[in-house]
């Protein structure tokens, strides 16, 4: 400590010497040569620095680039907002169709329900045989049985059904094609002469409108023809009420 005093104050005289007037002496002869002094102890370390982030003098760097979109979940709805208010008056519709009375569509709703339920026993009766036509309002059915006429009446009847008997062309040509179907030549039909001679009538002994008689039929072959078959042709011919055919019936509505 004391080294460091005597420098100082070598120093100081000195200085003061220098401001005190004599510029007119020589530089070199006011010189005071002296030993160099011996080295002082080394000082503290002062206090650290500022951080250079708190510096205001540097400049501002470049925009970063925009970051990745964040994965958040999206958040529940908000609550429903105040009702608007209400439009304007629509234009009036056209009358509509007069409605029904309860009682009167029940009654039709009934009525329809009968004739469904009908329908569906007659088509459930007609399912029953291996091969069933539809025409109009009734099938001809049969399951390939050769019989008698009067043994085929009671396979019918039992059925809930009658013989076959084509009432115009159009049954005619389907019964025919029923008959095609089991590879048989002939097939008895629901009706006779067995009690007028010449005057064919069906099961329940009305007079035929429709007639389909193949060429020369009827002939009453040996007097003992009285009863009628439809060949794959659908032309009829009459035949002995004795003999086995293919049997049909018909199921009406």
């Amino acid at each position: 400590m004391m080294v460091l005093l005597n420098q100082f104050f070598t120093v100081l005289l000195l200085q003061l010497h220098l401001l005190s007037g004599s510029e007119a002496a020589d530089p070199e002869t006011l010189s005071c040569p002296a030993s160099p002094g011996v080295p002082g102890t080394p000082g503290h370390n002062g206090l650290p620095g500022r951080d250079g982030r708190d510096g205001r003098d540097g400049a501002i760097g470049p925009k970063g680039d925009q970051g990745v979109p964040g994965l958040g979940v999206q958040g529940a709805p908000g609550k429903a907002g105040p009702q608007g208010p209400s439009g304007p008056e629509g234009p009036k519709g056209e009358p509509g169709v007069p409605g029904t009375s309860h009682s009167g569509l029940i009654s039709s709703l009934q009525e329809e329900l009968r004739s469904l339920t009908a329908r569906l026993a007659y088509m459930e009766k007609a399912g029953r045989f291996s091969v069933f036509v539809n025409v109009g309002h009734k099938f001809f059915v049969s399951d390939g049985e050769t019989k008698t006429i009067s043994e085929g009446g009671r396979i019918c009847q039992k059925a809930g059904g009658k013989l076959a008997l084509p009432r115009n062309k159009e049954e005619n040509q389907k019964l025919s094609g029923a008959l095609r179907a089991f590879g048989s030549a002939y097939m008895f039909i629901g009706a006779n002469d067995q009690v007028n001679e010449g005057q064919f009538v069906d099961t329940e002994g009305r007079n035929l409108d429709y007639l389909k008689w193949n060429t020369g039929e009827p002939n009453s072959y040996g007097g003992n023809e009285d009863c009628i078959v439809i060949n794959t042709n659908g032309f009829w011919l009459d035949t002995s009420c004795e003999k086995s055919f293919l049997i049909a019936c018909e199921i009406t509505e």
